[in-house]
């Protein structure tokens, strides 16, 4: 029968305690499916005693699926982390699929079944479904990147009702919050792992899903209730008052690893896009996260281009705007937020169907 690991990565959680249990314990109980699962709860490092809340909640818990504790010496983020805890379950629990989970997702019972049975039924290697946010609203039901590189979550704030999401399409990426792989994807990547532990976090799930475009292999959002994610959660717990910093510092980081290593259609304006920013880090007129971020992500992009090469993404399926949007981007600093603000640049899935772009092979028009 066919194997699904279900990797749960957990670090420094011991603050965000109530949530990551009740994490833990909707994992522990999903309904399988014509699947064998296990599940592998990951610990990257942690210095606080989470480790030992988790454990022993596992073992006075009834869990309906088995549990396999792996337990890291240092923290090498989500990337590293997961790659880690990847390589031990086909090494090890011999996996056909692994779930990426993060800690501060309370997942739906049927969840992880339905999206097996999408996955099987469709030629797809990697699917998530519907992340809500605590207060009902939807977190995304998939992620796409613009041609700046610039990604927008499908239906981010909508009620269920209000998006047209009962439907599969395609997406750049699936969250990795909760997503679901296959391995023999995986298997084809470069060092055969999901990501660049380099990276360390917030330059994993978009790489995974813009490898799959890269080797014409198909990535989707599927109507599936995920569950609850508390957003964030995770790096607030480990990183408290400085996580705001910690967070920019990373995200500016790997969006500059992202920027160096893409082409995109509109090469010349994409270029100039970045050089405007770059010359506001060193003049010292960004904040100074931002700025080192900037500088730290030109050397990590030197070690993704090395393991990867150049991303593609007219390969990939993303979103085009108008030429003038992305015009203004390059010339005039805020004009994104200006121009989002005068059209409400919404992200209800109706609208933004108008702008993907389908990669040639599939033979779809936008």
């Amino acid at each position: 029968m066919v194997h699904v690991v279900a990797l749960w990565l957990n670090y420094n959680s011991s603050k965000a305690w109530d949530v990551v249990k009740e994490s833990l314990h909707s994992v522990l109980n999903l309904e399988r499916g014509n699947f064998d699962l296990t599940i592998l709860v990951i610990d990257g490092g942690s210095t606080d005693n989470s480790p030992d809340l988790i454990r022993k909640y596992i073992n006075e818990a009834e869990a309906k699926n088995r549990v396999v504790i792996y337990r890291l010496i240092e923290n090498k983020g989500y990337a590293g982390n997961m790659n880690s805890g990847y390589e031990y379950a086909v090494n090890n629990l011999g996996a056909d699929y692994v779930v990426f989970l993060n800690n501060d997702i309370i997942v739906q019972v049927d969840s992880l079944r339905r999206l097996f049975e999408w996955i099987k039924k469709e030629d797809y290697v990697g699917i998530q479904g519907l992340e809500l946010r605590p207060d009902g609203s939807i977190g995304n039901a998939g992620a796409f990147h613009d041609e700046f590189g610039r990604v927008m979550l499908s239906c981010t704030g909508y009620s269920i009702n209000e998006c047209e999401i009962d439907k599969p399409y395609f997406v750049t990426y699936p969250s990795g919050a909760y997503a679901l792989y296959s391995v023999d994807f995986i298997s084809d990547l470069p060092g055969r792992q999901p990501f660049i532990t380099e990276t360390f976090m917030y330059f994993d799930d978009n790489y995974l899903g813009l490898m799959a475009w890269q080797k014409s292999q198909k990535v989707a959002y599927v109507p599936v209730i995920a569950g609850v994610h508390h957003g964030s959660l995770t790096i607030k717990s480990a990183h408290g008052k400085k996580a705001k910093d910690a967070s920019l510092y990373i995200i500016m980081r790997s969006k500059t690893a992202l920027w160096e290593n893409i082409k995109c259609k509109h090469q010349k304006l994409f270029k100039l896009y970045k050089s405007r920013i770059y010359l506001m880090a060193k003049l010292g007129l960004l904040n100074e996260n931002v700025r080192r971020g900037i500088f730290d992500g030109f050397k990590l992009a030197e070690v993704v281009r090395e393991k990867i090469a150049i991303i593609d993404l007219e390969k990939a399926v993303h979103l085009e705007f108008p030429t003038s949007y992305y015009v203004g981007q390059s010339m005039i600093p805020g004009f994104g937020s200006i121009y989002r603000a005068v059209v409400k640049h919404s992200t209800h899935i109706r609208r933004l169907r108008k702008y993907i772009r389908y990669p040639d092979w599939l033979g779809l028009t936008k």
